[in-house]
């Protein structure tokens, strides 16, 4: 047997070594590649994860800042100071239980503990607004916070965000329709609403009379629908026609009213009222910012029928038996800010000898040729002095306790009656009317007299070239608030009334004139409808007006159809309302639906009488019309004028209705005096670096 041995090849043994080992290599290269790359991407997710967490850190830090600025802003307490807002509101008291603790600093110098707050200056007029206000405007004040976090232990991976926001001024007289409680409307009239229309609660649209040609925007719910979600049991003719897309709209950012707290409607009407103790007239706390919100202080002419102007220490310097006294107040005569300007009016006794001096002794007048009139028991007459000195004809000073009343032309208290307020299931009696009545146009003689005793300044003009100075108010006397001191009660309601208001007072010029009371208005008679220039009467048109504004627990309008005699008896069926125009902001309170009203003034169902009825009447107005061109504001409930709506043909019967937005309120220039503003803030940009 022959045996083949083939020999071995060493070579081949060496091959397959290197290439085991050229494997094992290569292996190891990627596996120290995947583990550098498991261990660089760990890397870089930590630290993107760390900046992630950085980056929230910085925008808390901002964000606590803006809370706080927001709040401050809101409560009229803002400060000017970014160096306050940026060192102390850091949320360093909260991060005990945070896994990393953080280090804040300004991203723009890296000064550590303080963040960056610039505080603008407010714009010197209204500027367009954005966002949720686009197409209204307000003054504004532009604020960026700016904060960089940094990790106090571990990876330093810092981040920074920038904020920025506008507090924003909104003239409220910039809505066709405002509301700080729920809004319904469900008018039988057609109603074409064009303007926009903002509530701070819910609003229920429910005829398909009306139409909207504006954005309508609520806080609430928004409703297009035939019942009333506010008035259980109560509805109207159909859904309202929106001209615009996408409208209503809910869930709206809230306006801040100018005053109370969480706009509270209750609280708000202090807007309106006597001044909170924090703010008491006649103090300099009264005349700044947040004490001029209160319209009592804002107002250049101060009015009250109270014997010692009121409870709150106002100087009582006019003589016993004067129950009205009008005091023009200005922050620049301090501390004394309220001046008494003197009466223009007196009401005195007989006297069979004597004559009337003034007070250096000069005669004025005596009963032979005095510039008046003799009324029964008295005499009338209006002058301009001061202080009257009485004398027989020996020159004896008999004293001035003969002067039953002292006063001023375009004042006087009167007296009528309200249907509504009395209404009382129908019974009535028709409450009682004691208003504090103001004659615009006598006011206006009031305002052009510059007739002066003794270098003592009495006629209004001299009072009204004051505030026109430039170390005063560089601007013409332009307001008034007026408080009525007659007690409220079940029987007797104090209330305003103004008349002959077809003219704005002429020295205030295109300023126009601010009415504003704690009281129920009425108007009497067409108000604001003509100018110098021509007539706005009986139309749409706003061309011939001044800017003017009425403020007050409610507004009623009186046509000049109206005798004070005749309104003890109900008007439904008795003398017919003349047309009637109105031409002004307002702002008042009206009496919001409540099912507990049907029970107590024996309506069916306790419907507030919606928008519709935000003008009370008491006449009958059937076919008349009523022409209003003004902005609607309702910003709390009725405080005095409090009897609920009722449907008309019992007390009243309804206008015919022509009512239109005013748009010169969107001219900054043409709003008009003591108009309120609500606060609103806009958020910007938001970046993170």
């Amino acid at each position: 047997m022959k045996t083949i041995s083939y020999p071995y090849r060493q070579n081949q043994a060496a091959y397959a070594l290197l290439v085991t080992m050229t494997f094992l290599a290569m292996m190891l290269v990627v596996f120290i590649t995947m583990m550098f790359f498991t261990t660089s991407n760990a890397k870089l997710t930590q630290r993107n994860n760390q900046y992630n967490a950085s980056e929230a850190a910085a925008e808390a830090a901002t964000e606590t800042v803006v809370s706080q600025m927001t709040h401050d802003y809101e409560f009229g307490s803002l400060s000017n100071s970014g160096t306050y807002y940026g060192t102390s509101f850091l949320p360093t008291n909260n991060q005990g239980s945070w896994p990393i603790q953080y280090t804040y600093s300004n991203p723009s110098n890296s000064t550590s503990g303080q963040i960056y707050v610039s505080i603008g200056a407010w714009t010197a007029s209204a500027e367009p607004l954005d966002s949720q206000f686009t197409g209204l405007y307000g003054e504004e004040q532009d604020v960026t916070i700016a904060a960089t976090a940094t990790p106090a232990t571990g990876t330093a991976v810092p981040s920074t965000v920038t904020e920025t926001l506008q507090f924003a001024s909104i003239p409220l007289f910039q809505f066709a329709i405002f509301y700080n409680v729920n809004l319904e409307i469900a008018a039988a009239q057609t109603l074409d609403i064009v303007g926009p229309v903002y509530s701070n609660g819910g609003i229920w649209s429910g005829s398909d009379t009306i139409t909207f040609s504006s954005t309508v925007s609520a806080v609430g719910l928004a409703t297009n629908e035939v019942g009333d979600p506010f008035c259980a049991g109560y509805s109207g003719s159909g859904r309202s026609t929106y001209t615009i897309t996408n409208q209503p709209t809910s869930g709206n950012d809230t306006l801040t009213m100018p005053v109370g707290t969480n706009n509270n409607p209750a609280s708000v009407e202090a807007v309106v009222n006597i001044p909170p103790s924090s703010y008491p007239s006649d103090t300099s706390a009264a005349y700044t910012t947040n004490g001029e919100l209160y319209t009592a202080n804002a107002a250049d002419l101060f009015v009250t029928n109270y014997p010692s102007g009121t409870n709150q220490g106002w100087r009582s310097t006019f003589q016993v038996g004067a129950p009205m006294a009008v005091y023009y107040q200005d922050a620049a005569n301090g501390p004394n800010y309220l001046a008494w300007a003197t009466n223009d009016f007196y009401l005195v006794s007989n006297v069979t000898v004597g004559k009337f001096y003034a007070t250096n002794w000069v005669p004025i007048y005596s009963p032979a040729y005095a510039n008046g009139f003799l009324a029964t028991n008295g005499f009338i007459f209006t002058n301009n002095i001061t202080t009257l000195r009485f004398t027989n004809t020996s020159g004896t000073y008999v004293g001035t306790n003969i002067v039953w009343y002292m006063g001023y032309s375009f004042l006087t208290n009167v007296l009528f009656y309200d249907w509504r307020e009395g209404w009382h299931l129908g019974s009535g009696p028709a409450k009682v009317i004691y208003a504090t009545q103001l004659d615009l146009k006598a006011m206006n003689v009031w305002m052009t007299n510059d007739a002066a005793n003794n270098n003592d300044i009495y006629g209004g003009s001299n009072y009204n070239a004051q505030c026109q100075s430039s170390f005063h108010k560089s601007r013409p006397i332009d307001s008034m608030y007026i408080f009525n001191a007659v007690p409220l009660s079940s029987t007797v309601l104090p209330a305003v009334r103004v008349m002959n208001g077809g003219m704005m007072p002429a020295n205030m010029g295109s300023r126009g004139f601010g009415l504003a009371t704690a009281m129920q208005i009425y108007v009497w008679g067409d108000y604001n409808v003509s100018n110098s220039l021509g007539s706005s009467i009986s139309e749409n048109n706003t061309v011939y007006t001044e800017p003017a504004a009425l403020m007050g627990d409610a507004v009623t309008i009186l046509s000049d159809s109206w005798l004070d005699t005749n309104s003890l008896a109900l008007h439904t069926g008795g003398p017919s309302a003349s047309q009637t125009t109105i031409n002004a902001g307002c702002m008042e309170g009206i009496v919001e639906s409540n099912t507990n009203n049907a029970a107590s003034e024996g309506t069916s169902d306790g419907y507030s009488g919606g928008v519709e009825n935000f003008l009370r009447t008491l006449e009958n107005w059937s076919s008349v019309k009523l022409w209003y061109n003004g902005s609607i504001v309702v910003m709390f409930p009725s405080q005095y004028a409090t009897n609920c709506w009722q449907q008309t043909g019992y007390y009243y019967t309804a206008p015919s209705r022509s009512w239109a937005f005013d748009t010169n309120f969107m001219i900054q220039a043409d709003l008009p005096p003591l108009m309120p503003q609500a606060k609103g803030v806009i958020r910007g940009t938001w970046a993170a670096q």
